[in-house]
């Protein structure tokens, strides 16, 4: 009994121990997605002075984006850019390959994150971990990309909070979803100990003992034929 008690309030302790790593999960999985909207370039120096002097002005009619809209670029906008430039035919240099693996990558980002998210809450670590390698495989695709031809860092933006919440929110949630599945695995583990102690100890008919030895029920002598 004394067992039985002290297995039941380590159980009752589980739960809470499992709340934490899936605190955990959500968060990072919330970062990963708000990351999206934050900005992952930021203007510098004097052009973001003049972004924000000339805000009313437009910066690009076919993204219907004014200059106070790009003092800092999140990968949403650079999706409506790309993906306005694309539309209208007014690319610059016309790279459209480069344009559609750029629209790739960060639609990849994006519904790999809503995703992660889903999961997270779903309480489905594994899928969480999956789709959280697919979304810092595609960033740092695009940030290779980026790199390589010089959109960022340049003379006018340099790379702003996203680029740093990224790879920290996949570290937070990789972490909380290797931590909440080996306390939901000790949490089985318990319970089936637990089940296996209450089926050991439940009481067994034995034959009726006297000075501690089993005592024979009497039987009639047959009579002789």
């Amino acid at each position: 009994m004394r067992d039985m008690a002290q297995g039941q309030q380590v159980s009752k302790k589980l739960p809470a121990k499992q709340l934490i790593p899936y605190v955990l999960l959500v968060v990072g999985a919330v970062a990963m997605a708000v990351s999206f909207f934050l900005p992952f370039a930021s203007a510098k120096g004097d052009y973001a002075e003049y972004l924000k002097q000339y805000g009313d002005r437009v910066y690009t009619a076919e993204a219907g984006l004014h200059n106070k809209d790009v003092v800092g670029l999140s990968l949403l906008t650079f999706l409506r850019i790309y993906i306005a430039g694309l539309q209208s035919g007014k690319l610059l240099g016309g790279m459209y390959m480069e344009a559609v693996i750029c629209i790739t990558l960060m639609a990849v980002i994006a519904v790999s994150s809503l995703l992660i998210l889903l999961f997270g809450v779903l309480k489905k670590p594994i899928a969480a971990i999956v789709f959280s390698v697919l979304v810092v495989v595609a960033f740092y695709a695009l940030r290779w990309d980026f790199d390589d031809r010089g959109v960022l860092p340049s003379s006018q933006y340099g790379y702003g909070i996203a680029e740093y919440i990224y790879p920290i929110s996949f570290v937070v949630v990789v972490a909380g979803a290797i931590w909440f599945m080996v306390s939901r695995h000790i949490a089985k583990t318990v319970h089936q100990q637990l089940a296996n102690n209450t089926t050991n100890s439940a009481p067994v008919n034995s034959a009726p003992v006297a000075n501690g030895a089993a005592v024979a029920e009497p039987v009639a002598p047959s009579k002789a034929e």
